[in-house]
């Protein structure tokens, strides 16, 4: 009789755990970090990118909808303490943290912050933002890429007659090079300047901008002086529309300072890729 009551414990509390487990994996998300979550950041190998307009949505039953190019993709996610796990098709799609009303995320090789719309930490976010005194942004091509400039000191020309100028009369050029011929030309011309007679004073240098390879030159001619950048992407980072296979930067003026200056610098090093809105 005893063995018999063992064994009728035992049986029971088999059947038992695991519709426990079954409450418990069925157990609703916590309501204060429902919401939709918007893209603040992101990175590709420690470059910063323009998060565009991504967001993330988490929903009650623990589905969740993600949009990060052209429409949102559907999906479950898993909250363990702060640790938050994104699921697609049975597959895991990206692991990262949920704290503060702000999440970090490593998905397919990039790293995203989204911050939950209305919450203070947006809030704060975009004071900082605003706080970015007197910068301002020029957009190349429908967006294709961004630099940012100081306006206490350069304008854009609504003349059209350059991209930017400032008051003590330097001009500058932001465009791109929409195949890889023109690409091949434009750096077959910085190299015909350094022994031309008419341009003096030539000098060259390679920079990383965006994570990309960039050339640069620094030369004097009968006009004045001149910089010239090309940051060559390897492919085209562009649209139907607008082809894009390397960004192309251009200042003139009156001095060697004047074209080539640690803001100017700064202009050319600001400049993010620009993920295309849907």
């Amino acid at each position: 009789m005893k063995r018999s009551l063992c064994l009728l414990l035992a049986l029971v509390t088999v059947l038992f755990l695991p519709a426990c487990s079954g409450r418990q994996a069925k157990s609703p998300p916590p309501q204060a970090v429902l919401g939709t979550y918007l893209c603040t950041a992101m990175q590709m190998d420690q470059v910063p990118m323009t998060p565009g307009k991504k967001w993330l949505k988490l929903s009650d039953q623990w589905k969740m909808s993600l949009f990060l190019s052209e429409e949102p993709d559907e999906g479950t996610w898993r909250l363990d303490g702060t640790a938050i796990t994104l699921t697609m098709g049975g597959e895991t799609v990206g692991t990262g943290t949920l704290k503060d009303d702000t999440i970090t995320l490593d998905m397919m090789g990039m790293t995203y912050t989204f911050m939950k719309d209305g919450s203070e930490a947006l809030a704060r976010q975009q004071v900082t933002q605003q706080e970015k005194a007197g910068t301002s942004v020029f957009s190349c091509y429908g967006d294709l890429y961004t630099v940012r400039y100081p306006s206490d000191r350069f304008h854009q020309d609504p003349a059209g007659l350059s991209d930017l100028y400032s008051d003590d009369g330097v001009k500058g050029w932001v465009t791109k090079l929409d195949s890889q011929e023109r690409v091949d030309k434009w750096l077959a011309g910085f190299d015909e300047k350094a022994s031309h007679p008419d341009y003096q004073n030539y000098e060259t240098g390679d920079l990383t901008v965006a994570g990309y390879p960039a050339c640069s030159i620094v030369y004097q001619d009968d006009d004045g002086w001149h910089s010239e950048v090309l940051v060559q992407f390897g492919s085209d980072l562009g649209t139907e529309t607008y082809p894009m296979f390397a960004a192309y930067l251009y200042f003139t003026g009156g001095s060697q300072e004047a074209v080539w200056n640690p803001t100017i610098q700064g202009i050319v090093t600001s400049l993010q890729l620009t993920s295309p809105e849907p």
